[in-house]
């Protein structure tokens, strides 16, 4: 299963904005999981020049597209509402789907 891992940072002095946008976020584009699972979700850590958020999901099978446009329209939501805010979102392949692109096959 693709996993879908979403890193945001922001200054200190709008964490209060993002808090609020996060809720509005969330109202407007709940999670749906008949597209992935959540593994981790707004797990957040301070930093000196700001706070680093993280969130991990593990998409179910053959709903990669419709989570990433699901995660697009959230942060693109996100961004607009929140002055500062920054984020990258990287598609990883779990090692039972990377192996077979090699000729191998993850151990049992």
């Amino acid at each position: 299963m693709p996993i879908v891992v979403i890193h945001t940072q922001w200054p200190h002095s709008v964490s209060e904005e993002v808090g609020k946008a996060y809720l509005e976020v969330m109202k407007k584009y709940p999670a749906d999981r008949s597209l992935y699972k959540p593994i981790l979700s707004a797990c957040v850590k301070a930093t000196k020049k700001g706070f680093k958020g993280l969130a991990i999901d593990e998409v179910k099978g053959g709903k990669l597209q419709e989570t990433l446009d699901l995660v697009y329209r959230r942060m693109l939501m996100f961004g607009n509402l929140v002055k500062g805010l920054k984020y990258e979102i990287e598609v990883f392949m779990a090692g039972v789907e990377a192996m077979p692109m090699i000729g191998l096959q993850m151990p049992e």
